[in-house]
């Protein structure tokens, strides 16, 4: 897919946004982005003076299938399910790591149920402030995501608060849209909630339904929301089943190859197994103890997808099956048709940042890339600029260091003669960092529109300055926590959007928070001064780790 450029003017200092698959918009230059929005949605713009936000679409959103899929009954629905959790515990593996989120099933209880607890049994304990709970669609096929707009999601347990602003931000992205009617008659999400309030005691849901598993829509899905949700009190839950109406054996073999996909985090073999398994249909068999064609279903694929990609976006991520069983292991008739039931954990090796905690000082990105790292993420700049204008190739490389392959967020500036000849970044990790800095730098040499392309001829005048960022951490008081020349700022208000970098207020002697943010509203088009105090503001900050050649 061929990406799109837009130029971003930050004065002493420009920006190149590219809009291609994985990306939600990261950078504008105060442009105003269009509503992907129906009726519900539009009528997020009329606030209300209490709480800055539209009154829902619907104060209490019923339960859909309390009494089909799970009891009815608080006292018997909140008994069975503490004795699947402590049944699960007594039987269950030990996770390491910053538990990211898990996949759980979504039948009725008497079949998924004990499934299930393996995966809720982890939340307890944690902390867990919010819960995105992704589920699947079984009634209607839509392709963009849809939101519910609801004061709180009732269950037999009691009423669950919604995240009402996380969920307006995240429709204004355009990765998701409100749309309650989505919701109406839908088992695969509300089969998940008993479970969370039985396991946490305090949390605000986001609720989010998927269609279609459109993989590039679940690519820009998931970097949407590690984005928005960068912080330890989140967790995510992928609501599925697995294979559904086969015999025990092929359901067995089936659902085993599905979770090796998962397991190596494997997103596009999945989705190609999920192809192949509906070309083959009721013809898949066993063959030498495997599936025969090489296939895997899940009803949930789109959940399962954006909890992958979101492992790999937050990673390195440890992928552990807690449970595999089916509807035959569990009420003991292996003679009926199957349907399969997996448990899966996703643990990041290094922890989010602690949101809890108050306001989390934003990493240091010189924590932990060293002189000989930076010196090899320069070379490959260096190399790709060389290579792409004389040969118009882009070359390949194959760095061992773990630091490089993770995804990375990164700008290149290219000077000449100690002026601006070019600048382009990314604010979003969707890249293994030593591939976005080469990509970038191609950007940087031909893709800024406000310069003629750099020649071949002007390599031997060109000097390369890499920045690297560090994820965005939310800012409650921007006056205590924002630090000229540490900082680099991110402002949303409305559908207004607008970044500074935090070489940007030294550049410009700024020299107060106050000025800083003043003018980064004027970047995102809202010339109204003071702006960024507004109850509606979104403020986030990040540092850059910013070295160059003969520095």
């Amino acid at each position: 897919m061929q990406s799109k450029t837009r130029a971003i003017f930050l004065p002493g200092l420009a920006v190149l946004l590219l809009a291609g698959w994985g990306l939600t918009g990261a950078c504008h230059n105060g442009g105003t982005r269009q509503a992907r929005a129906d009726a519900q949605q539009a009528a997020a713009t009329a606030t209300s003076s209490e709480t800055g936000l539209a009154p829902p679409a619907v104060d209490v959103f019923q339960p859909q299938v309390a009494g089909a899929f799970y009891p009815a009954d608080p006292s018997a629905l909140r008994e069975m399910i503490s004795r699947f959790i402590e049944q699960a515990a007594g039987a269950g593996k030990k996770i390491s790591g910053d538990l990211l989120g898990v996949l759980a099933p979504h039948a009725g209880y008497r079949y998924s149920g004990p499934v299930a607890a393996h995966a809720f049994r982890l939340l307890r304990g944690r902390g867990y402030r919010r819960v995105v709970v992704l589920g699947p669609a079984h009634r209607r096929g839509y392709r963009t995501p849809a939101l519910l707009d609801a004061r709180v999601y009732r269950t037999p347990l009691g009423d669950i608060p919604i995240d009402r602003e996380a969920v307006q931000r995240l429709a204004k992205t355009g990765a998701a849209r409100i749309d309650n009617d989505k919701f109406t008659g839908e088992h695969g999400l509300e089969v998940e909630l008993p479970f969370l309030q039985v396991v946490l005691k305090d949390f605000r849901l986001v609720p989010l339904m998927i269609s279609y598993p459109e993989p590039e829509r679940m690519k820009q899905l998931a970097g949407t929301l590690a984005e928005m949700f960068p912080g330890r009190d989140t967790v995510f839950v992928a609501s599925s089943d697995m294979s559904h109406d086969f015999s025990y054996a092929v359901a067995v073999a089936m659902d085993e190859n599905a979770l090796r996909y998962v397991t190596a985090l494997d997103g596009e073999g999945l989705y190609r197994a999920y192809r192949a398994f509906h070309r083959a249909g009721p013809r898949a068999r066993v063959k030498d103890g495997r599936i025969e064609p090489d296939c895997a279903q899940f009803c949930g694929l789109g959940a399962v997808l954006t909890l992958m990609e979101l492992a790999r976006k937050l990673g390195p991520a440890r992928v552990t099956v807690l449970d595999r069983r089916n509807s035959g292991d569990i009420v003991g008739d292996r003679s009926s048709r199957i349907v399969g039931y997996g448990a899966v954990a996703f643990a990041l090796e290094r922890p989010r940042p602690d949101k809890k905690a108050g306001a989390a000082p934003a990493a240091a990105p010189g924590d932990y890339l060293t002189a000989a790292e930076k010196k090899e993420l320069l070379e490959i700049a260096r190399t790709t600029l060389e290579d792409y204008l004389k040969n118009g190739h882009r070359p390949d490389f194959s760095p061992r260091s773990p630091a490089l392959l993770r995804p990375g967020a990164a700008f290149v500036t290219l000077k000449k003669h100690g002026r601006l000849r070019g600048c382009i970044g990314y604010m979003e990790p969707a890249q293994p960092l030593w591939q976005m800095v080469r990509d970038r730098a191609i950007d940087a040499a031909v893709h800024d529109s406000r310069f003629p392309p750099v020649t071949a001829g002007e390599l031997g005048d060109i000097e390369i300055e890499i920045s690297v960022l560090t994820p965005r951490v939310e800012v409650a008081d921007p006056l205590k926590e924002i630090v000229i020349g540490r900082d680099g700022v991110w402002l949303e208000l409305g559908y207004n959007r607008g970044v500074f970098l935090p070489q940007v207020p030294v550049e410009q002697g700024w020299k107060t928070v106050e000025v800083y943010l003043d003018n980064l509203c004027r970047k995102a088009h809202v010339f109204e001064k003071g702006c960024w105090k507004s109850g509606q503001a979104h403020i986030m900050r990040f540092t850059a780790l910013v070295f160059g050649e003969g520095k």
